[in-house]
């Protein structure tokens, strides 16, 4: 602006139109500078161009500080070219509360026009006087470009209105200059409201741990908790999250890279698909229909394969049941369960369990001793069941009346003509020792034929799919999928939704949703300390929390734990305050001074205030529990600290001294052995499985000796690993850098001195 004159300023203020925008970081930008142009030498010399300046100061301010039922108004003066990122949905000032000094200038402009701008087609539409408004509307609606993505109603909005002698980045924000930025902000945004959920929950705790519990005193003490925490989100609405979006970047879990070889040799390959693989012949027209009970075939073959230790989750790709077999790292799809039977049936499969099970005792197996001959006879007993057995002429099926090859006996026991005749002997050897009873609720529902059964089962719920928690996706209909973060509608199978969550554009646009929710609800994430990757912690629970996953720590958010820890701060503000919360955010309770922030408040109320609102705090009391209680990825899966660990090579378990030198053999420990208390969820096994593999590789590397708990050394260094320090900042840091090529240098001159 020094450069510019008088003139070239008002060009560019002859430029401007009116238009609604979000983003509070722009809208703090161009405040400042408002008031930085109404400040400046050069306008103060300008009485003219100052007086203006200063009236339409007042006049904004009037505007944007008038409250308004119902109305979030959000303007900024910007050129009248608009950008993508300006072309948001916002709500607009009905044109019959534009002031009369707008409107002068409304009036003045012979281009000046009223619009409305369809937020989905980002499409203007032109009013016309001599056509109703709703009949211009239904024209663009019912156009088959026009594809609203969610329901919302119509906005007002005038435009242009060109505003002369005006700074392209002059925003009508700042109302003075004794009114406080920050004050303005809170004005402008609109209340923050707790979900319904959450407030039911948070209601029935205070009922419960609140001394009057009277209709008044629970309204008294949520309207303080929502005071605190429209205090806290308008801090975090100022952060700039667009830098940490590495510490919510999950590990790229890609089945494909870990796993894949197990797929090569499946006989099914084709798990892209959304519909099941073998599609049954269509019935003729004459041909009777016939419903049968599948489910207790299935719950057979699931307890054959839970004693052959494979666990059952839910596959990201398709949202099909998939099968994990530990002992070979084996992954497949349920498909007809076709590959996962062939699978437990197999030698290899049979050799690597019975050697896990029989070098750690602390697994328990169902048939006593694991060897060989054993898991031969439980596959054996299971082919019994249906109707398999083996003479001098080799297998044969008994129920069927037919002769079997080795190869075909999976084939076979899971054809439709087979697994009708096994159906219907189940129902009337049930119904023979049972004639009046009912049919057992495990038995599930009649199905057509095995394929429409197991089409019908094993879908994961929504609100368990981690997928859908984590990335904000939002399900629309049957084949379409919306993702919040990038605003757009997914059409066709779950492959596409897969194929958008891994990409870049996506985890950008996610992770300041993960962050901002994370803060919203007193969580953060942090690194872990002898490992590589990011956790997630809760900063007010006075248990140590935590979790793995970010479905985790969204889980922990309406936990009875996290709930109640809330209803006793709030009980701590109204009536007689908690001393363990208090010491645990070291807060004095003589005269309730905050040691993290070295601040003194008024009383308890306001102590509890600053709990629940102040970043700095929260942040503070993460950073002590993340240095009290350093661990790896194993203790926060294992919620413990049970096993040690040198260069990724040996794992010893402290708790029954066993030493294991692969990832199959401490993983099958650390999910199936009977003397830990707390085991990871089967959705999370995989997780930790890839995750745990990835970290194998690191420490292996970087020469990493979890000696001791809380005590991590690096072979490279030669010396433990600082207390600011973790795994992952260690290996980034520049005496790390310097051994590590020091080291390289050692070995190739070692190996040309024996050349």
């Amino acid at each position: 602006m020094d450069n510019k004159s008088i003139e070239d300023i008002t060009k560019d203020m002859s430029e401007l139109t009116l238009l609604s925008f979000r983003k509070l970081d722009d809208v703090k930008k161009l405040a400042r500078h408002f008031q930085f142009v109404i400040n400046h030498p050069i306008t103060q010399e300008n009485q003219v161009v100052l007086k203006y300046l200063k009236n339409l100061d007042e006049m904004h301010k009037n505007i944007f500080l008038k409250k308004r039922d119902g109305v979030h108004v959000e303007y900024i003066f910007t050129t009248e070219k608009k950008s993508s990122m300006q072309r948001q949905r916002f709500n607009s000032l009905p044109v019959n509360e534009v002031p009369e000094l707008l409107k002068a200038e409304f009036l003045t402009i012979d281009n000046a026009k009223q619009v409305h701008i369809c937020t989905d087609c980002d499409v203007e539409i032109e009013l016309v006087d001599d056509v109703p408004l709703m009949e211009s509307l239904q024209k663009h609606f019912s156009l088959e470009a026009h594809m609203p993505k969610l329901k919302r109603e119509s906005i007002d909005v005038a435009e242009p209105i060109l505003l002369p002698k005006m700074s392209r980045r002059l925003s009508a924000l700042e109302s003075g200059d004794n009114q406080n930025m920050e004050e303005i902000i809170q004005m402008l945004k609109p209340m923050e409201k707790l979900e319904r959920s959450f407030s039911a929950m948070l209601e029935m705790a205070l009922i419960k741990l609140l001394p009057d519990n009277s209709e008044a005193s629970i309204d008294a003490a949520m309207k303080f908790y929502q005071e605190a925490y429209e205090k806290l989100c308008s801090n975090i609405a100022i952060i700039d999250f667009s830098t940490q979006t590495s510490s919510v970047a999950p590990i790229i879990m890609s089945i494909r890279d870990n796993v894949n070889q197990n797929f090569a040799v499946d006989a099914n390959k084709n798990y892209d698909n959304e519909e099941m693989d073998h599609t049954p012949e269509k019935p003729m027209k004459n041909q009777i229909k016939k419903y049968r009970y599948y489910g207790p075939i299935e719950n057979n073959i699931a307890k054959l394969l839970m004693n052959h230790k494979l666990l059952t989750l839910v596959d990201d790709r398709t949202g099909k049941l998939a099968f994990f077999c530990i002992a070979c790292e084996y992954y497949t799809l349920r498909f007809r369960y076709d590959s996962v039977l062939n699978h437990v049936f197999s030698e290899t499969h049979i050799h690597n369990l019975a050697c896990i099970l029989q070098a750690d005792k602390n697994i328990p197996f169902s048939m006593g001793t694991a060897t060989i001959d054993k898991i031969k006879d439980m596959n054996k007993e299971f082919l019994r069941n249906h109707y398999i057995n083996e003479d001098n002429n080799g297998p044969n099926c008994t129920l069927c009346r037919t002769s079997l090859d080795n190869d075909c006996i999976i084939l076979h026991i899971l054809d439709e003509n087979h697994l009708g005749k096994l159906s219907d002997k189940l129902y009337r050897k049930m119904k023979a020792n049972n004639p009046d009873g009912q049919v057992p609720d495990e038995w599930g529902p009649k199905s057509l034929d095995w394929t429409k059964f197991l089409t019908s089962s094993g879908k994961p719920l929504n609100n368990r799919d981690h997928v859908i928690i984590e990335n904000f996706i939002k399900p629309s209909g049957k084949i379409a999928n919306y993702c919040s973060c990038c605003d757009m509608t997914l059409k066709g199978p779950r492959q596409v939704l897969f194929n958008h969550i891994r990409q870049k554009k996506h985890l950008r646009n996610a992770a300041p949703h993960k962050l901002t929710m994370l803060y919203k609800n007193h969580c953060r994430p942090t690194e872990y300390f002898a490992s590589f990757g990011n956790h997630y912690i809760c900063t007010i629970c006075p248990e140590y929390i935590a979790l793995p996953s970010f479905a985790a720590i969204v889980e922990h958010f309406d936990s009875n734990l996290h709930i109640e820890t809330i209803a006793k701060l709030i009980r701590s503000a109204l009536y007689d305050v908690n001393e363990g919360l208090f010491i645990m955010n070291k807060i004095s309770m003589d005269i309730f001074k905050c040691e993290f922030c070295d601040v003194v408040l008024k009383n308890a109320s306001k102590a509890v205030e600053h709990i629940l609102s102040n970043l700095e705090h929260q942040s503070a009391l993460a950073d002590v529990k993340v240095r009290s209680n350093k661990g790896d990825i194993i203790s926060v899966y294992m919620h413990g600290n049970f096993i040690l660990h040198s260069e990724g090579a040996t794992f010893n378990c402290e708790s029954c001294k066993s030493v294991f030198s692969s990832i199959r053999s401490l993983l099958m420990h650390l999910v199936y052995a009977e003397h830990f208390s707390k085991r990871p969820t089967s959705e999370n096994v995989f997780r930790f499985y890839l995750e745990l593999k990835h970290n194998i590789n690191m420490l292996a590397r970087n020469k990493y000796v979890y000696y001791e708990f809380g005590k991590l050394k690096c072979g490279v260094c030669d010396s433990d690993v600082e207390d600011s320090e973790n795994a992952k900042k260690h290996v980034v840091s520049l005496r790390h850098k310097e051994n590590m090529g020091a080291s390289y240098v050692n070995i190739n001159l070692d190996v040309s001195a024996m050349e």
